[in-house]
């Protein structure tokens, strides 16, 4: 075999062996659509060398000729792939379909596998047929027919146009896409200049197939060290065109002289908007572009009037340089729908009643929702920094600080607790916390907490129905059984004796239950509730009270009283008369009350000018050490119900004073002092009625 036959063979062989490599190398890439183009490529260029080598193995011509018109089929299927895998591969895969590509093969699979089998028929793509020997070697002499000259002008118009995108792709590309562009055009040029030298009669032998070698070299190469088929570009069109932020290039007068679809969806002008200013085609921006800043990149959002509705948009100005300033990169980032789910989650706080509290790790208040003014009357501002601890009830803070670190770390029950609120009032609330001290948009502790102030009146209302429901079960199973038992006993001895004597004990016992009844009566109809308390004369009803429980040996001294005391005046009467009665049980019917002013008193402790204490001492025995003469039920007489201090706490708690009993040192018995009276001057309810100067009255 001569020796240029031994070494073309061996080499094409070689280059059909590298193609099929390449396949197998690029199928385990994971670009599934590039990869099928090239492998189709690959196995066009790889049936193309393999049969121009068995061409030359040949000395026959018709196996010459035979060999000839299978490697045509490779032939005219290399630029048909070359087209279809540059299209791919540059980012317009819209364009490599099915049908795109059997319209690109029509024309070469007609040529190799009709016209080129049957050429002796019709002479279109060769005229002459022969052989010839060229050195050692035989190869085939032809001259070519018009329908060749066709077919190779379409086969090159295939590949020029993958040549441009290619380039297109290595100049607008990164360096890294610039070198895979590189890496496809030096090995796809040389191929495509032999076959250029060969056509045009520079070479004796067709070195086309020879050259794709060549070509699966480079190509390697560029698989394993620029991973050809791993990161593939992606055309910047398909990526403006597809992506939902409108991007406009505008020129260094702030011109548009490129957009995407989505920028032309948000602008003004219906036209087109290229080579306007872009204030005029988007006026939204106009005050944007006023402040921006030439040499930095500028932020903002924009508000567009959209038919009745509005539009947001995140506008983002950066500007493109060179050398110099070269233009402007303007994006427009659509968020309104992130807007309204924002004003939705604000409406829905802004107008719950629920406050939400955001706290730091310390627990000091970073946020307040706007319901904090309505609830409580605070600026949302206002507490900012401010521990949140702080506004808590004292009685009521250790539960809070105790609850506080386990906010969210398992389920827990809600705290309630008095929370200050801006007028100084305690409002009850329930707070439930959650610990996001790790979310990073939130990075606190949330407290939602709710207003149940009402809730806890009733409460605190059924709790004290509860008590007199217990009061009242102790009346009717203890108290009122001993005077029943007296009456049944006595009547049985006076039907025996005739002693009217019995029937005095009897009369005493059904007095007792009178006055049993009466207390009973008063704490089920009355309670702990008062009607509208205003400005009352407190002389007056002292005077009242006094004349309706005052015993004709007992004196009253009447010291100086404020003018006026806001209270429930029949509450207020009550609660004398029970204080006045208690005094008379226990200290005789020959008792001295006095009722007078605590801080009228010379060692009286100073109280402020709209808050007064009133006090009622009498000379009695005093009282008991270590009782609480206020529980229901306890007295220390034997005539007593045990019920009237027990009402006088009632109304005091109803009015929200402090009562507190202790030993008078003046007169030797007991002293009531009622605190926290409320005061108001009111005129109209002063009068000639007044006289606290005047000598202590009697009663009788």
């Amino acid at each position: 075999m001569p020796v240029l036959q031994t070494l073309i063979v061996p080499l094409l062989l070689l280059s059909a062996a590298l193609s099929v490599g390449l396949i197998v190398v690029a199928r385990q890439s994971r670009q599934e659509s590039s990869v099928r183009e090239f492998t189709f490529l690959m196995l066009a260029a790889a049936v193309w060398a393999s049969a121009h080598a068995l061409q030359f193995a040949s000395d026959d011509l018709t196996w010459m000729l035979l060999w000839r018109t299978v490697g045509y089929v490779g032939h005219n299927l290399v630029p048909v792939g070359f087209l279809v895998f540059m299209l791919t591969y540059t980012g317009y895969s819209e364009w490599a379909t099915r049908r795109t590509v059997a319209l690109l093969a029509a024309e070469p699979l007609f040529v190799a596998v009709v016209l080129t089998p049957t050429n002796s028929l019709h002479h279109l793509i060769y005229t002459e047929v022969g052989a010839e020997q060229f050195g050692s070697i035989a190869v085939l002499t032809r001259s070519f027919g018009p329908w060749y000259w066709v077919n190779t002008t379409y086969n090159y118009a295939l590949i020029v146009a993958g040549f441009v995108l290619c380039l297109r792709m290595a100049l607008d590309s990164r360096q890294h896409y610039r070198l895979q562009g590189t890496a496809l055009l030096a090995g796809a040029v040389p191929a495509f200049m032999a076959n250029i030298a060969w056509v045009l009669g520079l070479t004796s032998v067709d070195y086309t197939p020879l050259t794709l070698g060549f070509l699966g070299f480079v190509w390697g190469i560029a698989l394993f060290r620029y991973r050809l088929l791993d990161l593939v570009p992606v055309a910047r069109d398909t990526v403006l065109d597809n992506i939902r932020d409108g991007y406009m290039i505008l020129d260094d007068q702030l011109r548009i002289v490129d957009l995407n679809p989505a920028a032309r969806d948000v602008l003004d002008e219906s036209g087109d908007a290229l080579g306007m200013h872009v204030s005029e085609a988007f006026p939204a921006c106009r005050d944007f572009l006023d402040h921006a800043d030439s040499g930095t990149e500028t932020r903002d959002e924009l508000v567009v009037d959209d038919g009745g509705s509005k539009r947001y948009f995140d506008a983002e100005l950066t500007t493109l340089r060179d050398a110099r300033i070269t233009g402007h990169l303007l994006i427009l980032r659509d968020i309104t729908g992130r807007r309204s789910i924002e004003q939705w989650y604000r409406t829905l706080t802004e107008q719950s009643t629920d406050i939400v509290t955001v706290t730091d790790a310390e627990g000091r208040i970073s946020y307040q929702s706007p319901s904090a003014e309505r609830v409580l009357g605070y600026d949302t501002t206002e507490l900012i920094g401010t521990p949140l601890v702080e506004l808590v009830h004292p009685d009521d803070r250790t539960a809070v600080q105790q609850r506080f670190p386990d906010w969210g770390s398992t389920e827990k029950a809600a705290v309630e607790y008095r929370v200050e609120a801006a007028d100084g009032t305690w409002r009850w609330i329930e707070s439930r916390g959650r610990n996001l001290l790790d979310d990073p948009t939130v990075g606190g502790i949330v407290v939602n907490s709710r207003e149940i102030t009402e809730r806890k009146h009733h409460e605190q209302d059924l709790e004290r129905k509860n008590d007199r429901l217990d009061r009242f079960a102790t009346l009717v199973s203890h108290d009122l059984r001993n005077p029943l038992t007296v009456i049944d006993g006595r009547l049985e001895f006076a039907e025996e004796t005739g002693n009217r004597e019995h029937f005095r004990a009897i009369s005493d016992a059904v007095e007792r239950m009178e006055r049993l009844i009466d207390d009973m009566l008063t704490l089920a109809r009355q309670g702990a509730v008062v009607g509208d308390p205003s400005p009352v004369d407190p002389v007056p009803v002292v005077q009242d009270a006094w004349a309706h429980t005052g015993s004709g040996d007992a004196t009253i001294r009447l010291e100086p009283l404020p003018d006026t005391v806001v209270a429930d005046p029949d509450r207020l009467r009550e609660l004398f008369e029970n204080l006045f009665r208690n005094a008379i049980e226990h200290g005789g019917p020959d008792v001295t009350v006095a009722v007078g002013s605590a801080d009228e008193r010379a060692d009286a402790t100073a109280t402020p000018p709209d808050v007064a204490e009133l006090y009622v001492a009498d000379d009695g025995p005093g009282l008991p050490a270590d009782a609480d003469v206020f529980e229901h039920g306890f007295t220390t007489s034997d005539g007593g119900t045990g019920f009237g201090l027990s009402i006088v706490a009632d109304i005091v708690d109803a009015h929200d004073w402090a009562i507190t009993g202790t030993q008078c040192d003046e007169l030797g018995g007991a002293r009531f002092e009622v605190t926290d009276i409320e005061t108001a001057t009111d005129p109209a309810t002063t009068g000639d009625a007044r006289n606290t100067e005047s000598e202590p009255s009697h009663s009788g």
